[in-house]
């Protein structure tokens, strides 16, 4: 006798919609609408929850925090001072047990919300506050106090209002900012820290960093911009002194006068991120040697580079996934031809602002790098090549192009490159602005799984259905395109207002 809807019991169902969960969220929408049974068993399912600032929520979210008891994680961006207040009162008062909480862009808490807060999630791991817009010493030191568990903490880019330096008289810079002194009790009483952003943070100095490193003996990951008063000398003893660590991200820093013994002690580094730097031949040569496990390796915008010095590098660590060469001049097609040959285990590749480059580049990374994924070159100089491209090899592995602002890039490149990636799903052509709406549709019509499309600021373009169905299409970025009520309809969108 086959068995009914109804006799299934609720693990089987949970075991199926789980399944769907881990496919996309929105696939539980369904089966949550078709009957109580199912709302209840899908509700249990959920574990995040991203809420960013809308007023008309504001006294019904208590709701959502009842009726998705598994929460774990939730974000709430950029909401005014007193919402966001009246809403850690909520979550405090609830019954989650909360291991991830994001603050980005709010107004900033008040000190009893964050002891509200600590005192009632006891089990807090991973604390966001990006672009908060108070954050100074007095709550760093009451957030180190109430959340013993902290294990990642993002501090980074606090908006505060300095205001002028005659203002500052007769206050502490800890009572307008971040200092080297919060960091320090930060340090001294959340132990167990692994990985901690301090970027922004324009008082901080080397002390911060070191107290970091000494205190915190499980850091794995530290990311230091746009702190103009951390040198080398700070970066160099993190790195000596932190056997656990797996990630550096700085800039502004002369790599000149950091020694091999530093970088043959940061044994553990799979992750090198360095930003707006001077980066001698020497100090890449001394990186190849290491022999450390990189897996990931960013250079943007950096000082004195040359080939020889990213070639060395790049042919010791053949088996890096993800690579950033930003803003690079010295590199041309013919070098890039070069590199790609030590690249075969790359995933992502970020080319940005290598104004040298063209499609030629493309077409030999899509060859040589045969698990390639993710590719951006945005304003670089696609459509730029002199020479026909010959050497034209699919790859079906590549899901995601960022092509925006290349000015050159034409219907007839964007063909080729089409051909290459029959897999698609992300396409990013904003602000390529001689690309037309038959580019874009040939285009669509030759990568059909293509779901998201941006196409900014591209005033020649019309319209893109062209008469044929976009099924997989589920997000279009058209701002400042040439898309009006016609080119909607073309596409199939209603928008008569019904």
């Amino acid at each position: 006798m086959a068995m009914s809807r109804k006799d299934l019991p609720d693990e089987c169902w949970e075991i199926i919609f789980s399944k769907l969960h881990q496919q996309h969220h929105s696939h539980l929408e369904s089966p949550s609408l078709s009957c109580k049974r199912f709302l209840s068993i899908t509700n249990t399912l959920r574990t995040s929850l991203k809420i960013f600032t809308d007023p008309a929520l504001i006294g019904t979210l208590s709701t959502l925090f009842s009726r998705f008891p598994n929460l774990d994680t939730i974000c709430l961006r950029f909401f005014p001072n007193g919402d966001i207040n009246r809403l850690i009162t909520d979550i405090a008062t609830s019954d989650l047990n909360l291991e991830s909480l994001d603050f980005t862009g709010n107004d900033g808490l008040s000190l009893e919300s964050w002891r509200l807060l600590g005192s009632r999630m006891k089990n807090i791991k991973v604390l966001i506050c990006w672009d908060l817009r108070t954050l100074r010493d007095i709550e760093l030191v009451v957030i180190a106090d109430s959340m013993p568990c902290l294990e990642d903490l993002d501090i980074s880019y606090p908006s505060n209002d300095f205001g002028s330096v005659p203002e500052l008289q007769g206050r502490s810079l800890g009572e307008v900012g971040v200092t080297d002194s919060g960091i320090e009790v930060v340090s001294s009483k959340l132990k167990g820290l692994r990985k901690i952003n301090v970027s922004g943070n324009e008082f901080l100095t080397d002390k911060s960093l070191i107290a970091l490193s000494t205190n915190c003996v499980y850091l794995t990951d530290i990311v230091v911009l746009k702190c103009l008063l951390v040198t080398s000398d700070g970066i160099e003893f993190v790195m000596r002194n932190s056997t656990n660590l797996s990630l550096v991200s700085v800039d502004g820093i002369g790599f000149g006068s950091l020694d091999d013994c530093s970088i043959r002690c940061a044994r553990n580094i799979s992750t090198l991120e360095i930003h707006d730097s001077v980066v001698p031949d020497g100090y890449l040569h001394l990186l190849a040697k290491a022999g450390i496990p990189l897996k990931s390796f960013t250079l943007s915008h950096c000082e004195t580079l040359t080939f020889s010095g990213i070639s060395s590098v790049l042919s010791k660590y053949s088996s890096l996934k993800s690579l950033s060469l930003d803003g690079i001049d010295v590199l041309t097609d013919e070098k890039m031809s070069d590199l790609s040959q030590y690249l075969s285990a790359l995933v992502t590749i970020c080319l940005d602002f290598c104004v040298n480059l063209t499609e030629l580049t493309f077409f030999k990374l899509a060859k040589n790098c045969p698990l390639l994924e993710d590719i951006s070159m945005m304003g670089t100089n696609l459509g730029g090549g002199e020479d026909e491209a010959t050497d034209i090899v699919k790859n079906p592995r590549i899901k995601s192009l960022n092509l925006e602002d290349n000015s050159n890039l034409s219907d007839e490149c964007l063909a080729k490159l089409a051909s290459v990636c029959p897999s698609l799903e992300v396409l990013i052509v904003s602000s390529c602005k001689a690309i037309t709406e038959k580019g874009i549709a040939d285009f669509l019509k030759s990568c059909s799984k293509v779901r998201r499309l941006l196409i900014g600021d591209c005033e020649g373009i019309k319209n893109i259905g062209n008469g044929f169905e976009l099924s997989k299409l589920d997000f279009l970025g058209a701002t400042r395109s040439g898309i009006d009520d016609d080119g909607l309809v073309v596409m199939g969108i209603d928008v008569s207002g019904s």
